[in-house]
């Protein structure tokens, strides 16, 4: 049996690796250890770098495996890898390996360093180029078959969708237009998506990308017609404050369409929910802990209309103090605005709500509005889930800070760097590119809910996990047909047993 040993020079420091192998001694009837030093450990990468010595053409290369072939049980083990093989055959290999970097790392124009130093399903070192030509050739047909045989793998009862927009481009009017006779023009830059989920696998089904967020119920019904053929139910929606207005809430609800939706502080139904409990809502039997976060929460039955709505009001004090901390630096930079006469589009409603400005013949005077400075203080730190769906507050609560959870995973998507490298200005090469980060999002949603099944994530982030599953190597000697492998410390075995793994799956 043969393992890596690491011993530490005590005069210099230096930690240099061993190769151990066992043999029985058939006269003293006992295994003896031999030991070969086969190089000293880098300090800044922990890498081995292998001894000089006498070799001349070949060295020892060491890959890390650990995080690539933990990410491959978990897509195998749910079957989005044979899914994805069925769909795509000839891209499939290639597309995980993509996966599985971007669950990590943010800018793909980066692969090839961390290919050549990783393992991955595709089996060598992955070029930009090689991801520039995968991403716009995805076909439809391919995303469908895809899709299909991705829902044929659960039998939910019930869906609920997140609409999400999510900040997906440093791109500004000036990156691409330079024309000086074009007037201004205001463009989105954010990704819309349309996201189902099943209640029961808690894992997504399929999404869609559009141009604007739903502005109406005529546009959420588009969403739902555009996915008709999952064959699904009509799912529960979760929505943002953007939505939220006294029409849509009052159409929604005469709809009986499902729904659980974010109301701004200053949208009157939430407004009088939050007075309603300010006073009592911080007691203990109304806290919860969600993750590492702790909030407390109240809830009431209300009607509108003759409908019933279930108003969730959630309270967090260090939000609040958060809050209304960036709140009060806000209010001094639009008070030094209004002095200089310098103004900011953005700014326009806070100088004539939370200011009071007069001009006379000795200049102008600008006082801050105290008690509407003190009416934003009431709200600091609340939120408002309205439902005419879910009953409990943790169970609204969740289902928000998910929508905030996943409209997180495709911020920033065209970066500076990937922009040109990749072509993600091209419709095609960014459908792509939101089809790779659906993919790593269904690998999220795998493994926060196996986290948060067992506890781990009390003890240790996701992004930990897949830190120290990186940190299991493969060295390769010259010499010896068998490859060698670096030990597994306590927290590797430990998310191991978490996942159902045995050592012998991070081998190859």
């Amino acid at each position: 049996m043969s393992s890596i040993v690491y011993l530490r020079n005590k005069k210099n420091g230096t930690v240099y690796a061993y190769l151990n192998e066992s043999e029985w001694d058939p006269e003293t009837k006992r295994c003896r250890c031999k030991r070969k030093c086969i190089g000293h450990v880098d300090p800044d990468t922990g890498d081995i770098i292998p001894n000089r010595g006498h070799v001349v053409e070949s060295t020892a290369t060491v890959k890390s495996i650990g995080a690539s072939n933990f990410l491959d049980h978990i897509a195998e083990s749910i079957g989005l890898k044979q899914v994805l093989k069925d769909a795509m055959p000839d891209k499939a290999d290639l597309l995980l390996s993509c996966v599985y970097y971007v669950m990590t790392n943010r800018e793909l124009a980066n692969i090839p360093y961390w290919s050549a130093e990783n393992s991955t399903p595709y089996g060598k070192r992955i070029g930009v180029q090689d991801v520039a030509d995968v991403l716009p050739s995805i076909s439809e047909n391919e995303m469908f078959a895809f899709y299909r045989g991705w829902r044929d793998r659960f039998a939910d009862r019930s869906y609920y969708s997140l609409n999400t927009s999510s900040q997906s481009s440093f791109v500004s009017r000036s990156d691409y237009i330079r024309f000086n006779d074009l007037p201004d023009l205001e463009v989105d830059t954010r990704t819309h998506m349309y996201m189902v989920y099943g209640n029961e696998s808690r894992l997504p089904l399929s999404y869609g990308y559009y141009s604007s967020s739903p502005k109406s119920l005529t546009d959420i019904r588009k969403r739902m017609n555009s996915m008709l053929w999952l064959e699904i139910p009509s799912p529960m929606h979760v929505m943002d404050r953007e939505f939220c207005s006294e029409e849509n809430f009052d159409t929604l609800l005469q709809s009986n369409q499902r729904f659980t939706l974010r109301a701004p502080p200053d949208f009157p139904f939430a407004r009088e929910s939050i007075l309603r409990v300010k006073d009592r809502i911080m007691d203990m039997k109304n806290m919860f802990t969600i993750g590492d976060e702790t909030v407390f929460a109240m809830s009431f039955v209300n009607y509108r209309g003759g409908r019933k709505v279930f108003a969730h009001i959630i309270f967090s004090a260090e939000e609040a103090e958060k809050e209304f901390s960036t709140f009060l630096s806000l209010i001094d930079q639009c008070q030094r605005e209004l002095i200089t006469n310098v103004y900011v589009d953005e700014h326009r409603d806070f100088y004539q709500k939370y200011f009071i400005i007069r001009d006379n013949e000795y200049g102008r005077m600008v006082e801050e509005n105290g008690e509407a400075i003190m009416t934003y203080n009431d709200v600091a730190g609340f939120m408002v889930i309205l439902s005419n769906t879910l009953k409990d507050p943790e169970a609204a609560y969740r289902h928000y800070i998910q929508k905030d959870r996943v409209q997180a995973y495709y911020e920033n998507l065209r970066n500076r760097a990937d922009m040109r490298a990749l072509k993600l200005y091209s419709d095609e090469a960014y459908k792509g590119r939101l089809f790779l980060q659906f993919l790593a999002t269904i690998m999220f949603a795998e493994i926060s809910k196996r986290m948060a099944r067992i506890r781990l994530i009390n003890t240790i982030s996701f992004r930990e996990v897949l830190q120290e599953m990186s940190d299991f190597k493969r060295i390769s000697i010259p010499g010896f047909d068998t490859p060698f492998y670096t030990n597994l410390n306590n927290k590797q075995l430990r998310i191991l047993n978490a996942f159902d793994m045995a050592e012998a799956d991070l081998r190859d």
